[in-house]
């Protein structure tokens, strides 16, 4: 009966998203398109815009790159009118749409209301998948497809186009109905001035309404000065002709050109095997609970390592529920889990030499180490920058989940770089552990607990307190992000919250109206209505964020103690969990079951 009730649930939710957020053009209006010919690509991808049907409107979303004077409107039923006069000859938007942007189409006696928005300032990207269509890569995250894309500025100029790879990214953001993607080009390419690089990712933002919160994290961050920051930039996005939305252009974390600058180990764990590393059998506790088991790792059975493996590592921290369906990667041994960015396929050595620093770093943490002493294993610096961004934006991710450290050969763990911010600054009610993440008032990222998936699902149940949490009681700590926020970050955080302001909100908000059209954001398809509402949004957040600052500014530098008590009945049950939890992994251990259930 469950199961019958969870998939009609899953129909009707299913069945209103789609009719929420309108559909592609249907057959009788597939031969109606805008297409700037002078302009078009050789290798396989056009600026050809189809129409989006949303409640009986036809729109069509031209971006900055297509001009209304150059693009064409075309038209191939032969029995087309445009208000009224039969369309004969295929004639300019600006000329076909006028001053007004609305039309009426009529094929084969039904009449048809199109709408025509162009007021958005941003690049473009127009892709093309080789299948004609986003069906595989949608069926599956992992899904991979070839295909063409051309990227332009708001100006129309090309600024690059060749043959891409795409695929999906994200966890929970995969989920929505909007999509964020990876894309690969064939060329390492510098793109708007962000870095040489083949591999970016496209942001779909669809949780976060202002389209900002990503931005302000990334910009303050870069401001401040912390290495590797994440570039971006606003781009429309169509794949097969279809308008996608406005999303965000950026660098992905990596060591691919523009990203962390560190020794590829990867490729040289290649080099010394001559055979790509996913060839080879895994080792170690890999099974579906293995993010729950402490102190274990998972690696491949690589059989040759470079001589040097003491860098470069990226490692991320993870959720446990996540943790299987990653490659290669370590728990710690007050239940952490971490995952390879890179090397993605690690040794076995390079695993245990990764997580046995990154255990010496933990370890240091908990027992309350002095700064100096620290500082000897992870930079010190880099990790008050990474809080005070990340408690600037009530992150409640921070040291959970997206939260990343990279170690160069022959160096210390640094924190960095930054990423994932779309439910930080207020975009985020639920009230885990007693920390309210909408209030810019009350300090957050310093009290977050672990957030731990048990054998019993989706639980909260672990009261272990995050490293963030164990450091900011430290008063060595708190004195170093005084020192940090008052040397550079406070005026960056300022900075961009100004930008943001006076520069970014206007250029997107045209982007973000045709955005808002395409996913049914506002529930609206007034232009005057959404503007009104993009600016709430965005003021909501911009102003959030300076509330936040002050609150940093008041109390940094004082060891924070104060801290949400949990629900005394709340804390006795999940403590109970944790005791059975603990008691199945002992049983998986001991009959050695990790990689068999």
């Amino acid at each position: 009966m469950k199961k019958i009730l969870s998939l009609f649930l899953a129909f009707i939710m299913a069945f209103s998203a789609f009719a929420l957020c309108g559909t592609a053009a249907d057959d009788a209006l597939s031969g109606v398109y805008a297409m700037q010919d002078d302009l078009t690509a050789d290798d396989g991808v056009d600026r050809k815009i189809s129409l989006y049907e949303h409640n009986g409107t036809y729109y069509l979303f031209v971006p900055a790159s297509v001009n209304a004077y150059l693009a064409d409107f075309v038209v191939s039923d032969a029995t087309a009118k445009i208000n009224g006069v039969a369309y004969t000859e295929t004639k300019k938007l600006a000329e076909v749409f006028g001053d007004k942007a609305e039309i009426t189409l009529s094929l084969g006696g039904t009449d048809y209301k199109i709408v025509m928005l162009s007021e958005s300032k941003v690049a473009s990207v127009f892709i093309a998948t080789e299948s004609g269509s986003l069906d595989f890569i949608h069926a599956q995250k992992g899904n991979e497809e070839e295909g063409f894309i051309e990227i332009a500025d708001p100006a129309g100029i090309t600024v690059y186009e060749g043959e891409l790879e795409i695929k999906g990214r994200g966890n929970s953001t995969w989920e929505m109905e909007k999509k964020p993607y990876n894309i690969k080009l064939a060329d390492k390419v510098n793109l708007f001035g962000m870095g040489k690089t083949k591999k970016w990712s496209l942001i779909a933002n669809h949780g976060d309404n202002s389209l900002i919160r990503n931005v302000l994290a990334y910009e303050a961050a870069e401001r401040a000065g912390m290495p590797y920051t994440p570039q971006f930039t606003p781009v429309d996005v169509y794949i097969n002709s279809d308008y996608m939305g406005s999303y965000l252009l950026t660098t992905r974390v990596g060591i691919d050109g523009s990203s962390v600058d560190i020794d590829d180990l990867e490729g040289e764990t290649e080099d010394v095997n001559k055979e790509d590393l996913d060839t080879y059998a895994r080792g170690g506790a890999y099974g579906t609970y293995a993010g729950l088991l402490e102190g274990t790792q998972k690696w491949y059975e690589i059989p040759n390592d470079p001589e040097d493996i003491t860098g470069g590592y990226i490692i991320e921290m993870e959720l446990a529920n996540r943790y299987a369906a990653e490659a290669s990667g370590f728990v710690t041994t007050r239940s952490q889990p971490f995952t390879m960015k890179t090397p993605e396929y690690a040794s076995k050595a390079q695993i245990q030499y990764i997580s046995s620093y990154y255990q010496k770093v933990e370890d240091a943490i908990y027992n309350g180490a002095s700064m100096t002493e620290l500082d000897k294993l992870v930079d010190v610096e880099s990790l008050a920058q990474m809080y005070l961004i990340n408690e600037w934006a009530s992150n409640q991710d921070a040291s959970l989940t997206s939260t990343y450290f990279y170690k160069p050969a022959g160096d210390k763990l640094y924190a960095g770089p930054v990423w994932d911010f779309d439910i930080g600054f207020g975009n985020n009610d639920s009230n885990r552990f007693g920390n309210d993440y909408t209030d810019p008032e009350k300090w957050t990222v310093c009290y977050n607990r672990m957030y731990r998936n048990t054998v019993f699902g989706s639980w909260d149940i672990d009261e272990q307190p995050t490293v963030f949490n164990v450091l900011t009681k430290n008063a060595g700590f708190a004195a170093e992000t005084e020192k940090v926020w008052n040397n550079g970050t406070k005026a960056a955080v300022a900075d961009t919250i100004k930008w943001a302001t006076d520069v970014y909100v206007p250029f997107i908000e045209g982007s973000a109206v045709a955005n808002a059209i395409r996913w049914n954001v506002f529930d609206t398809t007034d232009v005057a209505a959404i503007k009104t509402a993009f600016s709430k949004e965005t003021q909501y957040v911009i102003g959030f964020a300076g509330v936040k600052a002050n609150t940093i500014s008041e109390g940094v530098g004082k060891v924070q103690t104060d801290a949400p008590e949990t629900n005394a009945f709340v804390k006795f049950f999940k403590g109970f969990l944790v005791g059975i939890n603990d008691l199945f992994e002992k049983l998986i251990v001991t009959f050695d079951l990790v990689n068999k259930i």
